[in-house]
């Protein structure tokens, strides 16, 4: 089996579709939560910092590459998220709103640094545990985790976004659009065509556990 599977076969760590009636009361929630904060509430906004905070700072980490950038973009974009909370009009779930917030400071981030490289923290390592059936019996989890950690800093923005959103914070195809701003088939095309570099870029580990198989 190849160590690095066929785009789909990776859609068993979507999320499952929320019950209808579930969203409903999360999106009420997220309303009156909002219409808090914008009163002036400020244990509300903590509320805000304490549900997404971590995986704001993944984000920023993982756009950056750096602790320290992380951590100071992370300030941004929660100060970005609560002056613009007066317009949230819920047409989206808070947690997406709040991801466009996000992406879109490390987007700009980007466009003024430029790094060379994505550094990704060691979960990166654990999630490669989902892409292949036992990665030790060619190489340790660290060397798995360092040739993906490469070939994502080697994708061009728009594709290595997608595939962080998507595959590394869980988000759905649709999630993905709303906080990319794209048509859902964009999302989709460029998972694929990310994929397809991927596998070319781990060609050599590809190959190898595929004739480790045929042995």
């Amino acid at each position: 089996m190849s160590a690095y599977p066929e785009h789909g076969q990776l859609l068993p760590t979507q999320r499952p579709p929320k019950n209808e009636a579930s969203a409903r009361s999360l999106k009420l929630a997220d309303q009156e939560l909002v219409a808090k904060i914008v009163a002036g509430d400020k244990q509300a906004f903590a509320q805000i910092i304490d549900r997404f905070s971590s995986r704001i700072y993944r984000l920023a980490y993982r756009m950056c590459g750096s602790a320290m950038d992380a951590e100071d973009l992370t300030q941004e974009i929660f100060l970005a998220i609560y002056r613009s909370l007066p317009s949230f009009r819920g047409d989206s779930a808070l947690s997406t709103w709040v991801y466009r917030v996000a992406m879109n400071h490390c987007v700009d981030f980007q466009r003024r640094h430029r790094p060379e490289t994505l550094s990704l923290d060691e979960q990166l390592v654990v999630v490669t545990n989902r892409w292949c059936d036992n990665p030790q019996e060619a190489l340790s989890k660290e060397e798995l985790g360092r040739q993906i950690e490469e070939a994502l800093a080697r994708l061009a923005p728009h594709h290595r976004e997608v595939v962080i959103l998507h595959e590394l914070h869980g988000l759905t195809y649709a999630e993905v659009a709303k906080v990319l701003q794209i048509p859902v088939g964009t999302v989709k095309s460029r998972l694929s065509n990310a994929f397809r570099q991927l596998r070319e870029l781990l060609r050599d580990y590809v190959e190898d556990d595929k004739n480790e198989g045929a042995e």
